[in-house]
Order: structure tokens, then sequence, then C-alpha cells
């Protein structure tokens, strides 16, 4: 099949399914199970993307996902905008706040950089906790109201999960986009081989910062529709909990596909409102979950996903009577190549 027809194809799922999902479920699971793990999965796919494309381990991304929020909030309940009018400047926010990101990480890497970006993201937490002018402190900002779109109101269950469902699709579709330009050649040389890329002639922290503000388009969209979904945005939305949870959905769905991160986020959301029915330690099921992924598959729930696939195709082929080829049957090697 070819890849526009795989997309097509794609799409035509991805738009069935958001039609027919709010009739399939109840309002609770909507509400607390879906709409959230979308969101939560749209600011995930940005972390995938800079984990799994461009080799780029971020703690920092939580904080451009609460500049989003605290700017629209700031704007409409302290300055009066107009909600749309504050979306848009918070839309913007995002790619904004990954670009400082990035130049302040674009000389680092390893562990180096995933130690500043951490640093980033506690700054801008004491910043919304300790800064009471700009950001009301500790209690945040509470009582946001969704606006309207299109006679809509976005305080609505199924309109608010139509709107984050297409932005889950766009956000996906662009990150896909990105990954087969020129620039997603040269992620994924940063990730692979930095000094190999510099010798080519690629900028290596020119390709640092753009990863950043790629990412932070996820970020800002997750962070506008967030405070959509909560009505509030407070220092504990950002804390370092909120940045290890995010690197939990991320790590249990994988960075083989950007997709992953809804898969993560809709197992730690499941985990979450269905494991206080048992135990009042839902946290430690999280944790258990975590580790469990991580030791079963280097590449999350996803790897087991396409794991499981492709050893289906291969049934389904000997079933057919369809034998493998001479040089797939020596462990996949060509035949006449010394093995390990």
């Amino acid at each position: 099949m070819r890849a526009s027809s795989r997309t097509a194809a794609t799409l035509g799922i991805a738009a069935a399914a958001i039609v027919a999902l709010p009739a399939l479920v109840s309002d609770f699971v909507l509400l607390q199970i879906v709409i959230k793990s979308l969101w939560l999965g749209i600011v995930g796919a940005g972390l995938a993307f800079l984990i799994g494309q461009a080799g780029v381990l971020s703690l920092a991304q939580t904080a451009v996902f609460g500049t989003s929020g605290y700017i629209m909030a700031i704007l409409v309940l302290d300055h009066g905008w107009g909600t749309w009018w504050a979306v848009a400047v918070a839309l913007a926010s995002g790619p904004a706040a990954g670009f400082v990101v990035g130049v302040v990480s674009r000389r680092s890497s390893g562990l180096y950089l995933m130690m500043l970006t951490l640093a980033i993201g506690v700054f801008v937490f004491f910043f919304a906790q300790q800064y009471q002018p700009i950001t009301r402190g500790h209690t945040g900002f509470n009582g946001f109201d969704a606006p309207m779109l299109f006679g809509f109101d976005l305080n609505e269950r199924r309109p608010l999960f139509y709107v984050t469902a297409i932005a889950a699709v766009a956000v996906t579709a662009l990150l896909r986009y990105v990954a087969r330009t020129p620039a997603g050649l040269a992620y994924r040389g940063l990730r692979d081989n930095r000094h190999r890329l510099q010798a080519l002639g690629y900028s290596t922290e020119t390709t640092v910062v753009s990863a950043f503000v790629v990412a932070g388009v996820a970020a800002g969209l997750g962070g506008v529709i967030s405070v959509w979904y909560n009505g509030a945005i407070s220092p504990g939305s950002i804390d370092i909990t909120r940045t290890i949870e995010l690197l939990i959905v991320v790590m249990i769905g994988g960075t083989l596909r950007f997709e992953g991160a809804y898969i993560g986020a809709v197992a730690v959301t499941l985990l979450r409102n269905y494991a206080s029915d048992f135990t009042n330690r839902a946290e430690t099921l999280v944790g258990v979950a975590f580790m469990a992924v991580v030791l079963l598959s280097r590449h999350g729930l996803t790897g087991v996903l396409i794991g499981f696939r492709s050893r289906a195709r291969h049934a389904l082929r000997l079933v057919r009577g369809h034998r493998p080829a001479p040089d797939q049957e020596v462990a996949g090697r060509p035949v006449g190549r010394p093995g390990p």
C-alpha cells in the first residue's frame, strides 16, 4: 500500500472513531478517561518527538505546557482579553517557550541536558508558586470558562472531546510531517551521532533549538486544552510530580511512534481512575506498571504492539502457505553472511 493510501486510510479510521466514540462510552469515561488521555497525550507526543526523533530527553516540557496555560489564564482573568485572542497568544507562547529552553540547552547533551531542563522546570514551578503579582501564587487561577466555538460550548463534554480529538490528530500529523522533511533527517542524525551530523555541515545547536520549538507546539496546545478541561491552573499543575508523570506516560507508551504517548496516557489514566476501587495505592500501581513495561519491552507498549503485529503477519503468511525467503530463514541475515 502506498504511503498516501495508508495516510488516507489512517485519517478515515481516526475520523470514524472520533464520530462514533461519544456514542459508545459513558459520559464519565468520555470526560475522565478519553479527554484527559487525549490532552495528556498531546503534551506527551511532543516529548516523544524529542526523545524518539531527536534523542533529547527534556524534563522542561511540563514547564512549556504550563507557560501556555498560565499566559491564557492571565490574559483572560487578569487583563480581560477575549478568550480566543488569549488562546492565540498562548498557542504562540508554546513554541516561544520551547525556543528559550532550546537556546539555554543547545550546547548540552545526555545527562547534563536532562539536569539542565529539570532545573528550568523547577525554576518555572517556583516562579509560579512565589510570584503572586503575576501568577497568584500557590492558588493559581480558578474558574476559567472554556469559550464557545461555532455555537458549541466547550465546557460541555462532547464539544470539548471533538476539539481535543481533532487537535490530537493535527499534532500527530504535524510531527509525522516534520519527521519526513530534511529537518527530520537532521533530528535523527542528532539522535544517532551528533559529531557525524556536525561533520556533514549541520549546526547541532540550531537542530536542538528547532526540535524544542516543534515540541513546544504540542506542549502549548496541550496547555490550552488542559485549562479548558480543568477550569484552572496552579503550580501543582507543573510541579515535579507532573514532570515525572509525563515522562512515565511517554516511556510506558514508547517512543517508536508518536502515538505511543496516547497509549501511555490511556494506560496511566485508566490505572489512576480504576485502581482506587481496589486499593488506595494507585500511584504505586502506576510505578509497578512502569517498571514492568520498561523491563519487558525497551520500546514500551508500542513496541509490544508492533512485535505482536509482526508475529501475526508472519503467522498469517505461514497459514497461507508462503514460506520466508532463504535469506530470511537464517536469523534474518542474507545467506553467506557470517553469524555473530
